[in-house]
């Protein structure tokens, strides 16, 4: 680098390893910036709409600050995307938050209720196209973790864990929460893991407001806790608490089948159709001839054959 270039930076108060750094592009010879890294996904708890959400990078095991983190707000799909133009590769916590006019549908009556918590998830490395679904079953990993000495590898196994530990409800973590017709409509299997979330969803929202055990902290059942938001809020932290040292497998053991003992026939299923657009229908996820129809609606021309596959995919 020439004389006054190095005294223009000077001036400027750049340091002098930054105008070097300046000083080697072009010619050929210089680094290329590294590539954007992009995290996208859902939010769902049902799908959580006009909600703040941030993508922040792990280092030494802690989440940096709010501030720092990337962000962007969810869809009428409860859908995100966020871009980190740093390339950054390493492990990540993503929180969906309240913000302006927040709402969440209610899976049982197809109606927007406040949303007024914040759900989590992690990822254990960040890449070109990195998924990462937002749920209450995802954020017991993120409460397994706390907010230190936080590592790819212990992301992994926590979300193992979870995974293991609802294994009965056939709850797998990288199952997009809602049904996507567009990118899966070959796919028999995965259409079934999709509606089954959102049947687990659904399970967890009328625990939340029937159910003595889902409880606070003091014992209390969340089904007491006042409105459906705070019901569910409750709710959340009780799941949670599975994931720390604090519940005794009879306590772990009565709130799972708080979950399953909750009979779930006609949900507000959200979809994404054939042709990108996304609606929302009430329908009995009991029945092969309702889901079919919802199917046909949503623009699967091969439901018949495929409502069988789908069916044997939800518990």
């Amino acid at each position: 680098m020439d004389r006054l270039v190095k005294t223009a930076f000077k001036v400027l108060g750049i340091p002098l390893a930054l105008a070097a750094l300046a000083g080697c592009g072009g010619g050929g010879g210089g680094s290329a910036a590294l590539a954007p890294t992009t995290v996208s996904g859902v939010a769902a708890k049902g799908i959580v709409m006009q909600a703040r959400v941030l993508v922040c990078r792990i280092a030494n095991g802690t989440p940096e600050a709010d501030a720092t983190c990337a962000a962007t707000v969810t869809g009428a799909d409860g859908s995100y995307s966020v871009t980190l133009n740093d390339g950054y590769t390493g492990p990540a916590l993503i929180k969906v938050m309240a913000g302006t006019n927040s709402q969440m549908i209610d899976e049982t009556t197809g109606l927007p209720i406040p949303y007024n918590l914040t759900l989590r998830a992690l990822v254990p490395a960040v890449s070109a196209t990195t998924s990462a679904y937002v749920t209450p079953f995802s954020d017991m990993v993120a409460a397994a973790l706390g907010n230190t000495n936080i590592d790819a590898n212990q992301i992994r196994l926590q979300i193992t864990a979870v995974q293991s530990l609802m294994s009965n409800l056939g709850i797998d973590l990288s199952v997009k929460p809602l049904v996507d017709i567009r990118n899966n409509g070959a796919d028999a299997a995965m259409l079934g893991m999709q509606a089954n979330m959102v049947k687990q969803l659904t399970r967890l929202m009328l625990a939340a407001q029937t159910s003595t055990q889902l409880q606070a902290a003091d014992g209390s059942a969340c089904a007491a806790a006042g409105t459906t938001p705070q019901q569910l809020a409750c709710a959340v932290t009780a799941m949670d608490r599975l994931m720390t040292q604090t519940q005794t497998q009879t306590q772990t053991n009565a709130v799972l089948a708080a979950l399953a003992n909750q009979s779930v026939a006609t949900v507000n299923l959200p979809i994404i159709n054939s042709d990108g657009t996304f609606s929302r229908v009430n329908v009995n996820i009991a029945s092969a001839a309702a889901m079919q129809a919802a199917m046909q609606a949503a623009g699967l021309s091969s439901a018949a054959t495929m409502i069988p596959g789908m069916m044997g995919r939800m518990h």
